[in-house]
């Protein structure tokens, strides 16, 4: 179900070169909130490593871009578990140039239409876990369906501390489906 302004596909090698400016061009804007990568991991080794990850099956990396075939979004399902609990953990984040636009919320309702779409990845939850201050991404995943359902102190190292998370989660049957999904 994609709106006529955004759509959100499957990451590919020719996004090399987009992906990397606009990381670079929102470093600011999503360094409070990520994990840094490890010294001497440049952001052209972080995409490779996004695209093997994908590729291999292990995650599902996508772009959110807008009518112009731009990116403007990023939304990512990780830790892809098949067997008992068919789930993955959900993250994201917004181009600094579309910050506070709902591109954002759009890319992650589309994400979970991906997750849980039977032609799509065919999950049954999803889970995300926001930092109590990042009040921005915490109103975008409520607004796409996420419900909280705890509080992990200390969960992830960012910016050199471990860093309390809400703990969210989305079923399946909570969100409603398009009879199909776009390319």
């Amino acid at each position: 179900m994609a709106s006529p302004s955004l759509r959100l596909r499957a990451l590919r090698p020719t996004d090399r070169r987009e992906w990397i400016a606009g990381m670079e061009r929102s470093a600011a804007l999503h360094g409070p909130w990520a994990p840094r990568p490890p010294a001497g991991v440049d952001l052209a080794a972080r995409f490779a490593s996004q695209l093997a990850s994908h590729e291999s099956g292990s995650c599902w990396k996508g772009v959110a871009l807008n009518e112009a075939g731009r990116i403007v979004a990023w939304a990512n399902l990780n830790e892809i578990v098949r067997g008992a609990t068919f789930g993955a953990t959900a993250g994201w984040a917004v181009h600094v140039d579309h910050a506070s636009t709902g591109v954002m919320t759009e890319a992650v309702r589309q994400l979970l239409h991906r997750a849980f779409h039977h032609h799509g990845l065919g999950l049954h939850r999803v889970a995300a876990g926001i930092m109590p201050e990042n009040a921005a991404s915490l109103r975008v995943a409520e607004k796409a369906g996420f419900r909280r359902e705890g509080f992990a102190p200390g969960l992830v190292r960012i910016d050199g501390a471990w860093r309390d998370h809400v703990l969210l989660g989305v079923l399946e049957h909570e969100v409603a489906l398009p009879d199909a999904l776009p390319d």
